[in-house]
């Protein structure tokens, strides 16, 4: 593109430099002391509930009366409560996607001084019953999360493998992680941690007859006894898992994952992703991550009583355990509330960890309010995807962003109004780091048209290994009620199904706003026209492994299609699996969806700019998402699961999917940037 070929162009190209060196100019000479707004309300204690029935009690025991409306926050929840102690509590909205985008709004958004602040995360929970009962109260010492796994159906696993899942790049279930995910487990501060169980072990935690009589059922302690405060640990994860078999695979992932020191007890679905957005406030020096606590209640057990199937204890029982656990999470966390606010100047200093001093965070309100304009975000979600943009389009320009991933801190730009950042893997990094940049006022996106460009896994019967596919669906894999396949009713072909409903074949209702996008459909039109006659490339390794598909679209060279795509932290594969991710597109998208290509990020990414779009910082119709296919998502006829999974880099995709991100997406970024004057108005009709 001649950038200077016209006025408009030159006087966009002097604007954008003029933002730029004040913004970088400023890297250097704004005080590390100005971290915080003036005026910015001081909180002591922040409690953080995930949805209406979990807050409602701190609000009314501790008459949080102010509110203060947070710019990001969740559409159902859009303000934070406060009273004149210094008290708040926020409401996030349920699963990873929101509490990552509502945490990460709160802590960079100017309004709150929460430096000194304590985090009590108090929701509810179900319980494993060799741990506690209905109504207990848990302290957590680690957060592990179930989710971030390879998982393929139960029924195909090796006969050495106690349930589906294992540890992403591992050989086996025995086998711990590499942690590349950097959210997998969290320890929390030991000091807190005692102080808030001896503050609360006397508590007298309230029961119900119904709780009494469904315990009952229970042959031995403590789950036939009355609640009580207990410690241990609690892992996160979007799917609602539920049985026998799933519950030992807790067991074992949190001693996997703690080294052996922790003791699951407790199943929920959002804790390691608030706390990873706590993480990156901490990282700007907004706040002391070892002030952080995790109560969680129990409002059913994990797990069916003896002579109970898996599904009925799941859908069918009324076990009494949900008011006693909303009322329990004021009883048992309000004795560390009342201790820190009634001696504050102690709880204040103790064990300070907040970064007061040194170099500068540069948070986005002590920067100028010129902003740099950007006509193009690519969003990615790891290195290798991000470095063919980088290379392609000469993004030398760095801007450091605080609350992005510390592996990624910098977004990436050119003159010519191209960016691109990079956010981390998985839901918490992708909701954190997009939500963080949204709000940053570093940039002006109010016109920018975003592509999310990533690896996936892809569907043989619609690509294959090197394919580029833009999607008009994303739907959520992760957000669903599972059994293991050998607990589950005769005659279903999937131990998923949607939350709240019977069976596989109903449509659950979207009670997470998350579960189901779709996008602007003239721009996915125009960017699959544009990029037909893109030229994408190959390898001899993926040529050579898509000859074991005997036919269909696995077998030939890869191409740019139209599909749609499928997003869950939880890595599937295998035939089994894929087969319900056809039918859960179909389920959720009323027939329009057809599954092609399955990622770990997209689905808390469009949840971030949707909340940004409701502000009126984005456009999310100009939102598109290009999926290159890294490897097949099941095996070829006559090969295993386990060696489909286990050995997908020896598909030689990887190297063409991440050069075809750019090979598929050049044209309609090039469109962009070369007819930005007609673009800038909107997508073209012709």
């Amino acid at each position: 593109m001649n950038i200077t070929s016209n006025g408009w162009a030159v006087a966009w190209l002097r604007r954008m430099s003029m933002a730029l060196m004040t913004a970088l100019a400023l890297v250097h000479t704004v005080p590390a002391q100005a971290a915080h707004p003036h005026g910015a309300r001081p909180v002591k204690v922040l409690i953080i509930s995930m949805f209406g029935p979990e807050g409602q009690g701190w609000v009314e025991h501790y008459k949080l009366t102010e509110e203060v409306k947070v710019p990001g926050l969740s559409p159902d929840y859009p303000t934070v409560h406060c009273n004149d102690d210094d008290i708040c509590q926020i409401t996030t909205g349920m699963g990873h996607a929101n509490v990552a985008a509502s945490i990460t709004a709160l802590v960079f958004s100017q309004r709150f001084d929460l430096r000194h602040a304590y985090f009590l995360m108090a929701g509810i929970a179900g319980i494993d019953p060799s741990q506690g009962t209905l109504g207990t109260a848990t302290w957590a010492r680690y957060l592990v999360d179930y989710g971030i796994a390879w998982e393929i159906d139960a029924r195909d696993v090796p006969t050495s493998w106690p349930s589906g899942y294992t540890g992403i790049n591992t050989k086996s279930p025995f086998e711990k992680p590499p942690l590349d995910y950097r959210n997998e487990v969290f320890q929390l501060d030991e000091d807190l941690l005692q102080k808030a169980l001896a503050l609360s072990s006397g508590v007298v935690l309230e029961d119900s007859d119904t709780a009494r009589a469904y315990r009952a059922n229970w042959p031995t302690a403590p789950a036939n006894q009355p609640p009580k405060v207990v410690q241990c640990d609690t892992a996160a994860g979007d799917t609602w898992w539920h049985g026998a078999i799933l519950e030992q695979r807790a067991q074992d992932w949190t001693k996997l994952l703690t080294d052996g020191k922790g003791t699951y007890c407790t199943t929920q679905q959002e804790d390691n992703a608030t706390y990873e957005a706590l993480k990156r406030g901490a990282a700007a020096g907004l706040l002391d991550i070892k002030r952080v606590a995790v109560l969680r209640t129990a409002s059913n057990f994990d797990r069916p009583y003896p002579g109970q199937t898996a599904y009925d204890s799941l859908v069918n029982s009324i076990s009494g355990g949900f008011v006693p656990s909303i009322h329990n999470l004021v009883k048992a966390g309000s004795p560390l509330v009342d201790d820190i606010v009634s001696s504050w100047p102690t709880w204040k200093a103790w064990k300070t960890h907040a970064r007061t001093g040194g170099k500068a965070h540069h948070p986005f309100w002590a920067l100028p309010r010129l902003k740099l304009p950007v006509k193009v975000l690519v969003i990615s979600m790891f290195g290798p995807e991000a470095q063919p943009w980088i290379d392609a389009y000469k993004l030398k320009i760095d801007i450091t962003v605080p609350g992005l991933s510390p592996d990624y801190p910098a977004v990436h730009c050119n003159l010519h109004g191209l960016c691109n950042l990079t956010t981390g893997m998985g839901y918490a990094n992708a909701g954190a780091s997009v939500t963080a940049l949204m709000h940053s006022g570093k940039f002006d996106f109010s016109q920018t048209y975003i592509v999310i460009a990533g690896i996936a896994g892809i569907n043989p019967e619609l690509g294959t290994v090197g394919s580029a596919a833009w999607a008009r669906w994303v739907v959520d894999y992760g957000l669903a009620w599972e059994l293991d396949p050998r607990e589950m009713p005769a005659g279903w072909d999937t131990g998923y199904f949607g939350i709240n409903t019977k069976g596989p074949n109903e449509k659950p209702p979207l009670d997470y706003r998350t579960e189901v996008f779709h996008l602007n459909d003239a721009l996915v039109d125009k960017a699959y026209a544009l990029s037909q006659k893109a030229k994408l490339l190959d390898s001899p390794e993926a040529i050579a492994f898509r000859a074991k598909f005997p036919s269909g679209p696995a077998r030939q060279p890869p191409k740019v299609i139209q599909c749609d795509t499928m997003s869950g932290n939880t890595w599937f594969a295998g035939t089994r699996l894929g087969q319900r991710a056809t039918q859960w597109t179909q389920l959720m998208t009323d027939g329009a969806g057809r599954y092609c290509t399955t990622q770990q990020e997209d689905n808390a990414t469009l949840e971030a700019l949707k909340r940004v779009d409701a502000l009126g910082l984005i456009d999310f119709q100009r939102v598109a998402i290009l999926r290159t296919g890294a490897d097949f998502d099941r095996p070829y006829p006559g090969q295993l699961d386990v060696d489909g999974l286990l050995k997908y880099a020896e598909q030689g995709g990887f190297v063409p999917a991440t050069q075809n991100l750019v090979n598929a997406g050049r044209p309609l970024v090039d469109a962009i940037l070369g007819n930005w004057r007609q673009w800038k108005r909107g997508v073209p009709t012709r």
